[in-house]
Order: structure tokens, then sequence, then C-alpha cells
């Protein structure tokens, strides 16, 4: 009888079992990225949101600065040369090794976590999108323009699960390796 009168109240309250699960995957998945340690992430976790929408899924959006390049200088900056050095470190294989990471440490915490994930209807989606830009650079409390190159170090990178290829993850049907397969991965 308690729980019964524990779950209406949650859903009286607007927090739902699924926004309740919602949300302690996203804390659990931002805290995951901050600790990966299968590579270094080449991203610094800043923040995130989710959000349900029946008959869709969830979607949980991270915003993932470019990590910085740290040289050490007798003045311990860079200053105005800051963007520079990241347009030298940002080759298109960085990048493209950087998109790799992320994609790993979604896979793995799904494998690894996917007990904990909000139960959804089995063509509903789970929907995790980082969008990927540099920091901001500030020199004297002035923020320094973009570099032009910058534009290339700018995307968004989703990774798509379907709900039924988690469920039959959970009972056995298919292995990790089919799993992870399975990602759908759209970047813009």
């Amino acid at each position: 009888m308690v729980s019964i009168n524990a779950q209406a109240q949650l859903q009286q309250n607007g927090l739902s079992p699924i926004k309740r699960d919602l949300e302690i995957t996203r804390v659990t998945f931002e805290n995951f990225l901050k600790h990966y340690d299968d590579a270094v992430l080449l991203n610094n976790i800043k923040e995130s949101e989710a959000d349900y929408k029946d008959g869709k899924g969830v979607e949980i959006h991270f915003e993932a600065y470019n990590a910085n390049i740290y040289i050490a200088t007798a003045s311990a900056r860079f200053g105005k040369n800051d963007y520079e050095v990241l347009d030298t470190f940002y080759t298109d294989e960085i990048i493209s090794l950087q998109q790799k990471r992320l994609e790993e440490a979604t896979k793995k915490f799904i494998r690894d976590f996917y007990s904990y994930l909000p139960q959804l209807k089995p063509n509903e989606e789970f929907r995790f999108v980082f969008h990927i830009e540099d920091s901001k650079i500030k020199v004297d409390g002035k923020e320094l323009p973009p570099s032009p190159k910058s534009a290339k170090r700018t995307y968004m990178l989703e990774a798509v699960w379907k709900m039924s290829d988690i469920a039959a993850f959970s009972k056995g049907e298919i292995n990790e390796s089919q799993l992870s397969d399975r990602i759908k991965i759209e970047k813009k």
C-alpha cells in the first residue's frame, strides 16, 4: 500500500517513474563520462539535460567542450595564441578519435548500466546528443573571438539505441558485440 501511495505521489508531483529513472541515468552518465578511464576523452563534459517524450523516447543532451591543450610556458598562458594551439592539435584525425572515444564511452555505458535505464516502450529510443565546441577563452576578463578554424571542431554527435535492442540484450537474446553493432551514430 505504501508503494502505491508513493508512486501516486510521484506522479502527482510530475515525477513519473520514467522521469525519475531518466534523471538517475542523466546524472550517472554525466559522472561516468567525467571519470571514463578506458581512454582519455578529448572533451570536457560541462552540463547535461534530459527529456522524455511518449512514443519517441529519451534524449540526453551534453555540452561537451573540446579539451583545452595546455603547454607549460613562462607566463603559464598563451593569450591570443591559445586558438592557434587548438587549430594545430585538432586535426581531422584527432577529431575522428574524439568522436570514436565518445561512441565507445556511450557503448560501454549502455552495456554496463542497461539495468538502470528507464523502462521505455519497445518502439522508443535512447538518444545521447553531444554538442561539441571550443570552450570560450578569456584573457583579462574579455572573451576572445573564436578561431576561424573552430567551425570544424563544432559539431553534434548523436548515439541512438532502440529500446527493443537494449531489452534483447538484458534478456540475453543478443550479446555485447551485437548490441554495440546496433548503435546508430549521426554526425551533424
